[in-house]
């Protein structure tokens, strides 16, 4: 490379040429601009910016300018020093950026150059990782997923790549309450039974968040409705933490192989059953009573305190739980084990005229068989 060694008359620097594009990563574009001392060496010595070791004398600077090409944004200062390279940083991902340079020196009170000629560079696209998955669930819409999942093509690992709490892309698609991601993710190849260390599936975050339809599209697409979490937590149990109906109904009536055993599954280390739980939860009356009527024995209780499903019903002051309980069965004369309390004791505390009533209607009723 040559340049003119004859001196400026115009009373500025000669213009630098186009910086050099070293490399660039999805944040970072790094350029270099060399040649401007070896511009430099072709001046007279007095107008120089560098000395004979390289060195720039005092008050020489270079310039580096930046805007994102397709903004049409004003030029941004990113750079001023003597240095031969930059690497400039904080980026946005797969953008075109323009540069451009311009040379000071400490002499005539500080001669400058015209701007360089413009380079253009861009970044790189943001590497795929698990993030870029739950970002694409979390956007509005599904056209960002839909055009992911098609880079990604089918079955792509981070597919079943899970967050630093174990939840997976399709678990995230649940949690969301998003069908139309749900089904993008299942025909893209997502594992509905896949799960990590908590042992949690999405067939358990759709029940727990009563994503009914969620829960139909997986269980077709062979959701296993049987399994458990790593607290021994069924399906149903987490229906139930929802409170919702439909979903309680999705499960239940899925439920064929050893039904008795899972209407009754005991979970926790207060051994609560589903109807246990519902009963906590105060779910309505027609979730009580499907439990109910497909096999939940009547008579569940806790086995910390004792406390059964008819007095905890009380003590909640639930009538239509209370009666549907007492109609399947449950034993009206079982006093409390912490202090020996009747039901009609129990509901006093209640103040609830209508549940006070029928409570002690059932003093003279038959003890259950």
């Amino acid at each position: 490379m040559t340049f003119e060694g004859k001196e400026n008359m115009s009373g500025r620097l000669e213009r630098p040429l186009t910086p050099v594009f070293v490399h660039s990563t999805h944040h970072s574009i790094e350029l270099e601009w060399e040649h401007v001392r070896a511009q430099d060496k072709s001046r007279p010595e007095h107008r120089r910016m560098f000395d004979e070791s390289g060195a720039a004398h005092s008050g020489s600077l270079i310039y580096l300018h930046k805007r994102d090409k397709k903004s049409g944004a004003v030029w941004e200062s990113v750079y001023s020093g003597s240095a031969m390279s930059c690497k400039v940083e904080n980026l946005k991902a797969n953008t075109q950026y323009e540069f451009r340079i311009q040379c000071k020196s400490n002499v005539n009170g500080g001669e400058r150059s015209e701007w360089s000629p413009i380079l253009q560079a861009g970044t790189a696209a943001e590497p795929m990782t698990g993030e870029t998955v739950y970002k694409a669930i979390a956007m509005p819409g599904k056209d960002y997923l839909e055009k992911l999942l098609a880079i990604l093509g089918p079955e792509h690992p981070l597919l079943e790549h899970p967050d630093k709490d174990g939840n997976l892309p399709l678990m995230h698609a649940c949690a969301k309450l998003d069908l139309a991601k749900v089904e993008l993710l299942i025909n893209a190849g997502a594992q509905v039974n896949n799960s990590v260390s908590p042992r949690k599936t999405a067939l358990m975050v759709a029940a727990s968040t009563g994503f009914n339809k969620a829960c139909i599209m997986l269980l077709e697409h062979g959701a296993d409705v049987y399994h458990r979490d790593q607290n021994d937590v069924s399906i149903l149990h987490h229906a139930i933490n929802s409170k919702n109906f439909e979903t309680v109904s999705v499960i239940v009536r899925q439920l064929n192989e050893n039904k008795e055993l899972e209407m009754n599954r005991e979970v926790g280390i207060h051994r609560w059953t589903p109807l246990y739980r519902a009963v906590i939860h105060d779910c309505n009356k027609e979730t009580i009573e499907l439990l109910l009527n497909h096999g939940a024995n009547a008579q569940c209780e806790d086995a910390s305190s004792h406390t059964t499903a008819l007095q905890m019903a009380v003590i909640r002051g639930n009538l239509n739980t209370t009666q549907l309980l007492v109609t399947h069965g449950a034993d009206t004369r079982i006093l409390t084990k912490g202090g020996g309390k009747s039901l009609q004791q129990l509901v006093i505390s209640t103040q609830k005229t209508d549940l006070i009533n029928y409570v002690n209607s059932l003093v003279n009723m038959p003890k259950s068989q």
